[in-house]
């Protein structure tokens, strides 16, 4: 970490006056020479392309939930593609740009348009964060998008070039909700995440529309979402890879954001004491059933100082479990931050911003001691919705559909007693379906 003292913060790692080193907040820093990411080599497009293994690649394409509220919500899962809505809006056409152009005199005042404009159509959070580019992919790479055909006049341009012309980043957001989060490792926490995912999806489409009207270039799928939302303050990287907000915790949704040339004024990176809460807590760690996320400190990757999950053991477990549930979420519910935006967890996430650094370590300790008391190590709270049940095993007594053959009179009897969620598999017996990676 010494390389730390040498960057010359006026010209940054990669040695460019014009964008130098970007702060990042205590989180998350960069610290040495970083090379852009090739979206084709993150895992969706690898496992497209079968490079991740037969049960990996024939579960992606070729598995048809026995769910049907998963079949229109989750990707790749449905027995009609059409039923996906997702694919719909993505697959739209892209609009031109208005050429009659609104002019803007105050870039802030747009910034609080935009924002107001983002969360009447549904967005929790909204935020804008000067471009820079290490937030963007590489060029040749393409774009992250659902359907992969987002091509226009800039799909050659470098990341210098999109910052330089496109200088800033909208990241709007959407929360998953908190109750039916606690029934992750089921059917109920993953309708909670794809339904989010579904509506930060719309939002940001119309949004783009939106700019386009305005008379400016919106561009999707340039930018990393992760980087461009703790750039712009819409949370902290915590120990478990995910951003982490101060009013929704873990539980958001990281869609594509939208790159423009409107003027704007950017936000800055949050500081609500997850650097100092992950250095003690390891609840994510210790409850991933993949072992897939570090308990010990932060690394150097590819210039990035970091925790530094293990992507590819948490992936690969899905096609063993999709009986059960298709994403674990289990990191997001049991981190101390998702809690609902009620009184306590604000003074919580207050205290620790104003807590000076030297006391935050004995502060982290008590608040962590009470979650521990009143939440417990793992969240397994019992829920109820639709029909479904997180006290019955998924996929055998928990079915919707009329006609359905399952045996519901029996349902209640293998149901777990009490508030407790049917929560399954457990870490010991996922260990033996992954393959660990150096």
């Amino acid at each position: 970490m010494s390389k730390v003292e040498n960057i010359d913060p006026k010209t940054g790692p990669n040695g460019s006056a014009e964008f130098p080193t970007p702060y990042l907040g205590r989180t998350v820093r960069m610290v040495s020479e970083f090379q852009n990411v090739d979206m084709n080599q993150s895992p969706h497009p690898k496992n497209q392309r079968g490079e991740l293994g037969k049960p990996l690649f024939n579960w992606y394409h070729n598995t048809v939930s026995k769910d049907p509220l998963t079949r229109v919500s989750a990707p790749n899962h449905f027995a009609d593609r059409r039923h996906f809505l997702s694919t719909v809006v993505n697959q739209a056409a892209k609009g031109n740009v208005n050429p009659k152009k609104v002019p803007v005199g105050d870039p802030a005042a747009m910034a609080r348009h935009i924002k107001a404009v983002a969360h009447y159509m549904g967005a929790d959070i909204v935020r804008v964060a000067k471009a820079h580019p290490s937030f963007l992919y590489a060029s040749g790479g393409g774009r992250y998008v659902q359907d992969g055909t987002a091509k226009d006049e800039y799909s050659a341009y470098t990341p210098e070039q999109l910052a330089r012309q496109f200088p800033y980043i909208v990241v709007a957001t959407t929360a998953w909700d908190y109750n039916k989060l606690q029934a992750h490792r089921h059917l109920i926490g993953d309708a909670a995440y794809h339904i989010s995912q579904i509506k930060g999806n719309m939002i940001l489409k119309a949004l783009e529309g939106y700019i386009k009207e305005l008379g400016y270039t919106a561009l999707r799928g340039v930018a990393i979402p992760q980087a461009a939302g703790i750039a712009s303050g819409v949370g902290e990287l915590g120990r478990n890879g995910l951003v982490i907000s101060k009013d929704y915790g873990a539980r958001v949704h990281m869609p594509d954001p939208i790159m423009t040339d409107l003027p704007l004024e950017a936000d800055a990176p949050l500081d609500i004491g997850v650097d100092d809460f992950c250095k003690v807590c390891r609840k994510c760690a210790n409850t991933c059933p993949t072992n897939s996320i570090p308990v010990g400190d932060k690394v150097v990757h590819n210039g990035i100082e970091k925790y530094k999950i293990n992507w590819l053991t948490c992936y690969k477990l899905r096609p063993y479990v999709h009986d059960h549930w298709g994403s674990c979420l289990t990191c997001a519910a049991v981190c101390p931050y998702t809690k609902p935006k009620t009184w306590w967890h604000n003074v919580a996430t207050s205290a620790l911003h104003y807590c000076p650094f030297v006391l935050r370590p004995v502060l982290v300790k008590f608040l962590k001691w009470i979650d521990d008391e009143f939440w417990g190590l793992v969240r397994n709270a019992r829920v109820t919705w639709l029909g479904y049940d997180s006290g019955v095993k998924p996929g055998e007594h928990a079915c919707t559909v009329a006609g359905c053959n399952a045996s519901h009179e029996k349902a209640g009897a293998k149901a777990v007693a009490g508030n407790v969620g049917y929560y399954a598999p457990l870490k010991e017996n996922t260990n033996r379906f992954v393959k660990r990676e150096p």
